[in-house]
């Protein structure tokens, strides 16, 4: 029987500890009805006793049982992982990963830092795990690696003599090929994934991008460029492209580039916060909302340059500055879980998160003590501008947060989706629903256009997208709410895998009845 193998850097156990990081979250969610591996890393670093020590993977076996939104059969998962030894870690993850793909990926290239050394321990990470898939592979075995950890495995695997079908999915952005021609490693690199059978990324313009680079880097191994006749198109834009190009595998190769863009478990975050619903009906039967000043804005992130944190916090201390009605009623929590620390850029911005939030309400204080001494005041109240939180929250909890929040605010400078924004929706009281504030530049914006969208990188757009938020409508926020909706429910976790893994798993027959070639120039600028 043919097993699925999905191949992540970290691996959501099967415990009940909660765990930042939406891509490991994602993924448990939808390895249902299948015979699934799942490999990665365990989150350990161990050292290197000697020049002997080679990295020991573990296995444990668990049968999670089918849910309500995939009820077919059980699922038998193995999860196989291993540590890292300091090396590796420091130069396949903290290194090259995220010391020049991350920043690369999010359009940061003034942030890489590029060592040779880190390129030489990100291959044998990538290595690795292909010499690990070489032990366990059996012949009808379908691979799904996720996220820019892994670019090179299946060129890895190919080399070994894994001949099986490998995809790849980007979960973080794909830039446009200015940025790829920054980076000394890029041509190997893009050859590298070439060796995927199927690559995807989150939005239509990723998709693109992923073409455009491809074709400049592939130019020499290039045979024809194919699509389906059902999206036939001489367009970058068109879907399922495919190239066929010559690899020096003893036959052509066909690669498959589209987007999947990633979705959520609607039905699971409904049945969490239905209760709530339920209590509001029965307490709000005649009552029409009335929007005041004393609302709530929730934002959680990932302390990450890419997440526009300090760009929130100056936008909104101009808002309240410039609507001095709002201060001492409108409060923000900002949920903020720290990351990776030991990498310089991050413990910078770290420092510099605490400093502002700090800032800000102080500045926000020392106004309340002033007003509160002119008007012979002699107590104060307990507001703060913004409420910060560093902890690992349950998904409910943050799912009964969202519901309770009447602004979800999105603010990234770059990001491949932002499943955020999505579950904000998804957790929204239908007869009084929430407004999402949505960055532009995050892949959500792109599907998620009755958002109210805005650019951080203009404060204006930020401040006045802000007002609008806070004094939208009910009528207007549901017809908002119930448009999104629509599209979460269509576009959904179960539909993001099975479209890609129909994609896998069909790529052969794809290859082989449904493409015709057709001739795209693409300009190498």
């Amino acid at each position: 029987m043919s097993r699925l193998i999905v191949l992540s850097n970290r691996v959501k156990m099967p415990d009940n500890n909660p765990m930042a990081g939406g891509l490991a979250i994602a993924l448990q969610d939808v390895l249902n009805g299948k015979s699934v591996i799942w490999m990665g890393w365990n989150g350990e670093i161990v050292e290197r006793y000697n020049d002997d020590y080679t990295n020991e993977f573990s296995s444990i076996k668990q049968t999670a049982l089918a849910d309500a939104d995939a009820p077919c059969a059980n699922t038998f998962i193995t999860y196989m992982t291993t540590a890292l030894t300091t090396e590796q870690y420091q130069q396949f993850y903290c290194g090259f990963a995220n010391n020049v793909l991350w920043p690369l990926l999010h359009e940061r290239v003034d942030l890489i830092s590029q060592a040779p050394e880190d390129y030489a321990g990100y291959q044998t990470v990538n290595h690795l795990f292909a010499k690990q898939l070489k032990k366990i592979i059996e012949p009808d075995d379908v691979i799904w690696v996720h996220d820019y950890h892994f670019l090179s495995v299946a060129y890895h695997c190919r080399q070994l003599g894994i001949h099986n079908r490998i995809g790849f999915f980007f979960h973080i952005p794909f830039v446009s090929l200015p940025f790829w021609q920054s980076l000394n490693k890029s041509a190997e690199l893009i050859r590298h994934l070439a060796h995927y059978d199927v690559l995807g990324t989150q939005t239509q313009q990723g998709r693109a991008n992923c073409f455009a680079v491809c074709h400049y880097y592939l130019k020499d191994s290039l045979i024809n460029v194919l699509h389906a006749p059902q999206g036939f198109s001489t367009s970058t834009q068109s879907k399922n492209t495919q190239i066929m190009l010559n690899l020096g595998l003893n036959h052509p190769h066909y690669l498959r580039l589209n987007a999947y863009p990633i979705g959520i478990n609607v039905t699971r975050i409904q049945q969490q916060i239905s209760h709530l619903s339920l209590q509001y009906a029965k307490a709000n039967q005649n009552k029409k909302t009335i929007k005041s000043a004393t609302q709530k804005i929730i934002a959680v992130d990932r302390i990450d340059y890419s997440k526009g944190l300090l760009k929130r916090f100056s936008a909104y201390r101009d808002f309240l500055q410039q609507n001095p009605l709002y201060q001492n009623q409108l409060t923000l929590l900002q949920i903020a879980c720290p990351s990776r620390l030991n990498v310089p850029a991050y413990q910078r911005l770290y420092d510099d998160v605490k400093y502002t939030i700090n800032d800000v309400n102080q500045q926000f204080l020392l106004s309340k003590c002033r007003n509160d001494i002119s008007e012979n005041e002699n107590t104060m109240g307990s507001w703060q501008a913004i409420n910060y939180c560093e902890s690992v929250i349950s998904h409910e909890t943050l799912m009964t947060m969202f519901w309770q929040s009447d602004i979800g605010w999105v603010n990234s400078l770059k990001d491949g989706m932002n499943l955020v924004a999505k579950e904000y929706i998804a957790a929204q009281n239908p007869d009084n629903p929430g407004v999402l504030l949505l960055s532009r530049y995050a892949g959500a914006a792109e599907q998620m256009q009755a958002a109210v969208i805005i650019d951080p990188h203009k404060p204006k757009s930020m401040t006045e997208g802000l007002g609008i938020a806070l004094t939208m409508p009910l009528d207007e926020r549901q017809s908002r709410y119930q448009s999104l909706m629509q599209g979460l429910q269509q576009d959904n976790l179960q539909a993001w895998q099975q479209n890609f893994l129909n994609d896998l798993y069909d790529v052969k027959k794809h290859q082989t009845d449904r493409l015709k070639p057709t001739a795209v120039q693409i300009s190498d600028s």
